[in-house]
């Protein structure tokens, strides 16, 4: 059995860690849910990714100071809206590039809730995730949130994805 080796280096600092992420491209979403008062809130994101199939589930890692961070507790319910290249406006609106705030963001894309009222949904997305939370870890800045998936919905396979790297927005062609 191999065995991790205890690293006695110091961390690279935040620096060269977010100019290396900024490489590593990722798919944009905007992550949604309702506040503990009802009002409509949510964020930009690159960090959702696939946990597993079986059961379905995601993983999303949300900042602690984010309205939505209060909103992510267990059993409650949020959706991961997967965003094309026709949806910059809401990724910036969402991602705090506009001067939209709280509420206002939502006037930026048509938005419905969904069939339980519960989620607001981005409609012409690629993709949109209904989730349940299974279980939040706190690791220091962030939630790590893992999303039991309750529903999938599909929206707009026509139009190509949002992704983010090195910076800017753009866009996933086949080679």
């Amino acid at each position: 059995m191999l065995k991790s080796p205890v690293l006695s280096r110091k961390p690279a600092g935040s620096a060269p860690f977010k100019l290396g992420m900024r490489t590593l491209a990722g798919a944009v979403s905007v992550v949604t849910a309702h506040s503990s008062d009802g009002v409509p809130i949510g964020l930009t994101a690159t960090s959702v990714s696939s946990l597993s199939a079986e059961p379905p589930s995601l993983l999303v890692c949300v900042n602690r100071k984010t309205e939505l961070a209060s909103a992510m507790t267990p059993g409650a319910v949020f959706a991961v809206n997967v965003l094309t290249t026709g949806q910059i406006d809401v990724a910036q609106a969402f991602g705090g590039q506009t001067t939209a705030r709280g509420r206002d963001r939502f006037a930026i894309g048509t938005w419905h809730r969904s069939a339980d009222g519960e989620v607001p949904l981005l409609l012409g997305c690629r993709a949109a995730f209904e989730c349940t939370v299974a279980f939040v870890q706190d690791w220091e800045t962030h939630h790590i949130v893992i999303g039991s998936v309750t529903e999938v919905h599909f929206f707009n396979s026509q139009e190509q994805p949002l992704a983010y790297c090195d910076g800017a927005y753009q866009t996933l062609k086949p080679l």
